[in-house]
């Protein structure tokens, strides 16, 4: 790729005397930070973990919220819409779609271009960046490298005047890594590019210049690559890089890594004939002892994360069996979604059986004793993952399982995480980690590839198309707004039912009805549950207030009417509208009906985040339940155990609120980050076309209004 070409002059980005201090903390996260970049300009952020570097990507692409905490100093915007793409660091906060696609669609369509243009963006972004996703993927179903891929082609769809990186390359395997980081060079051109990466060396060829952060973000030095190098190896990775590459080359190799060491101690798990779903796994054999380190790893996607949620007992295998231990911690991909207390201190001593003088020795080793009093969640990335590992090693685990527990982290504090690792393993912890990280696999005793998936049906197909349900029913070949018109006739016919008779004959067209639209039995149980509890309890009520003798006929005929009324006005909508995609509700309001774009596009991306609650849930309530924090439920004690079912659900729902709260905010940058605040008008990705079946649909709809009048005027009611 050669030496980067001089830029031009005159700035681009700016930040002058910047001081920022989030919610929740005593000291600023940025203090007095001056840092001007010219357009055109290569330029490579290094710093140790928690030094601020995303803070500071994201106050150059004028992403600070001033309501999320103390803002002072001077920031220069970008001048335009889409002139500045930021990466987010964690590629789960950067999804805002609900296909991979769509995800990516999602800039080009702030920047108002036609359809052929952002499908023509979506294609190339997709090639750059390596994305091995189809089309219509969900971003959630993808794995931590996936989807750091997709947010990488998100940024790059928008072809920006400045690119702003932040460890684009962190969740990757080596040689996509490589792939990526050539794509991004290749796409920059001649464009600005900023990056915050601990593996910095492979960028040092090809910055202009190294912008080294010291605490609370300020300047150390601002030099060029060779004096960096020679100043500030430890920061950049160097001192660690020869033996790293070496190991690379060794992974690169056909076959799987010899084990280092013997068992050390009992058997802790033992997995006999795995079959892992959506992996190339089959017939795995596996036993970790005591006092042993297990890395498992393997290409971007193969299903590191997969294994390890099997081998937690958290996902069933397709086939096999696991014995594990009773005393288990596992330190997710994204640590947030395991935190559970109000401070750090309390985070770190949580899970029950911990012990409370190791959880402070550890917090002090890991650097995380001045933020003792600070939220979890106002941490930076790095500082939440070693948080995270600190609260599962001070619950002293028979086995400690670790989902890329050095991501973002720098060499000074991966070596300090790695030691709390070895601590554990020779405390008599059987230790397994998926990770990319040579260093860790340099530390393992045994080591387990995961092979690479066969490709994916589809998965270098980029056409936009509409999301398709699976399995699929009928209804879902509606347009959203034909669905939104039969729900709101079907209400209107509720409107005749007088009698309980004609309640009962106005049911006959939506039992006839309802088939087109079950995509799966259980689900639209589940979905008309709340409608017929509803109906239920008006039905009861309305025979408590009744002026007739209760349980007589007469309160029972009226009881019966309002129930099926309220039926009636709520059941055909919940059906009609189960196969409603939210983005495909979205190209119907903003491209159809031309209503405002910018409220539509923010709906939608919320109703992608609705889909994802239940999934949250179960990510919450299974983590808890591995610290010891689910509900304790002992039959011979049964109050007891309502207490605890009580006290676990609360804590439940309160960790998805904020986990949903703090999504939201993501979100909201992360549609910031791609041109979403300064777009003036905004177009729509595919069209929202009728059909044959939207035809047949509003006669559905017409016979479920006029069907009740039919029936009360039959009647005489």
């Amino acid at each position: 790729m050669g030496e980067p070409a001089d830029p031009p002059a005159g700035p681009l980005l700016c930040v002058d005397h910047l001081r920022w201090t989030p919610l929740g903390r005593s000291a600023p996260t940025l203090d007095d930070v001056t840092v001007r970049i010219g357009a055109g300009e290569r330029v490579l952020l290094v710093g140790a973990s928690g030094s601020g570097k995303s803070t500071l990507l994201r106050a150059l692409a004028g992403l600070l919220d001033p309501e999320a905490g103390e803002l002072s100093g001077h920031v220069t915007p970008p001048g335009r819409s889409g002139a500045c793409a930021l990466l987010l660091q964690n590629p789960a906060h950067a999804m805002v779609g609900a296909t991979a696609a769509r995800d990516t669609a999602f800039g080009p369509e702030n920047l108002a271009l036609g359809r052929a243009a952002i499908q023509q963006r979506v294609t190339a972004a997709h090639d750059a960046a390596a994305v091995d996703l189809p089309a219509d993927r969900a971003p959630v179903d993808a794995s931590g490298g996936q989807q750091q891929r997709l947010a990488l082609a998100g940024a790059l769809s928008l072809e920006p005047e400045a690119l702003l990186l932040d460890e684009p390359t962190a969740m990757l395997d080596a040689p996509t890594a490589t792939a990526v980081r050539q794509a991004v060079l290749e796409t920059v051109g001649p464009r600005t590019l900023v990056v915050a990466d601990h593996h910095a060396e492979a960028w040092l060829p090809q910055v202009h210049r190294v912008i080294v952060l010291g605490p609370q973000g300020r300047v150390l030095a601002d030099t060029d690559p060779d004096t960096a190098r020679d100043r500030y190896p430890e920061l950049l990775g160097l001192s660690a890089a020869p033996a790293a590459e070496a190991l690379r080359r060794s992974l690169c190799s056909p076959g799987t890594r010899p084990d280092a060491g013997a068992a050390a101690g009992p058997v802790v798990l033992r997995a006999r004939g795995l079959r892992v779903a959506r992996t190339a796994l089959d017939g795995l054999d596996l036993t970790l002892h005591a006092g042993t380190l297990t890395a498992v790893t393997g290409p971007s996607g193969a299903g590191k994360t997969s294994l390890l949620r099997v081998l937690l007992g958290l996902s069933r295998p397709a086939l096999g069996s696991v014995e594990r231990p009773t005393r288990v911690a596992f330190v997710p991909q994204d640590p947030e979604s395991s935190f559970v207390a109000r401070t750090v201190d309390e985070e770190a001593r949580a899970s029950v059986g911990a012990d409370p003088e190791l959880a402070q020795r550890l917090l002090r080793t890991t650097g995380l004793d001045a933020l003792a009093a600070a939220n979890p969640y106002t941490l930076s990335g790095g500082e939440q993952r070693r948080l995270a590992i600190v609260a599962a090693l001070a619950s002293r685990p028979q086995l400690l399982v670790l989902d890329e527990p050095t991501v973002g982290l720098d060499d000074a504090r991966a070596r300090d995480i790695l030691d709390l690792v070895e601590e554990a393993r020779d405390s008599g912890a059987a230790v397994i980690a998926g990770s990319h990280d040579p260093r860790l696999i340099d530390r393992a005793g045994q080591q387990v590839t995961v092979p690479a998936p066969p490709p994916t049906p589809g998965a270098a197909d980029t056409t936009l198309r509409p999301v398709s349900h699976q399995p699929s029913a009928p209804s879902d070949r509606l347009n959203p707004l034909t669905a939104i018109v039969i729900a709101t006739l079907s209400a209107v016919g509720s409107l005749a039912v007088d009698t309980w008779q004609i309640g009962l004959l106005s049911l006959l067209p939506m039992l006839l009805l309802a088939p087109l639209t079950i995509r799966t039995l259980r689900g639209t149980l589940l979905r008309l549950l709340p409608a017929a509890v509803g109906a239920l309890g008006l039905a009861w009520s309305t025979m408590l207030l009744s002026d007739a003798t209760l349980f007589s006929p007469q309160a029972w005929a009226v009881s019966a009417k309002e129930g099926l009324r309220i039926w009636l006005f709520v059941a055909p909508g919940v059906l009609a509208l189960t196969g409603i995609d939210p983005t495909a509700l979205g190209d119907a309001l903003g491209g159809r009906l031309r209503l405002p774009a910018r409220p539509i596009a923010a709906m939608v991306v919320g109703l992608v985040r609705i889909s994802q609650v239940q999934r949250h849930w179960l990510t919450i309530t299974q983590t808890r339940e591995l610290r010891g924090l689910g509900p304790q439920v002992r039959w011979r004690h049964p109050w007891r155990s309502l207490r605890s079912t009580i006290a676990a659900l609360s804590g439940s729902t309160l960790a998805l609120l904020v986990q949903e709260i703090r999504g939201a905010e993501q979100s909201a940058t992360a549609m910031d980050a791609r041109g979403f605040a300064t777009a003036q008008r905004r177009t729509w990705a595919l069209p929202s076309r009728f059909t044959g079946a939207d035809g047949i649909g509003l006669a559905a709809g017409m016979l479920l209004m006029a069907w009740p009048f039919a029936m009360r005027a039959i009647l005489g009611g």
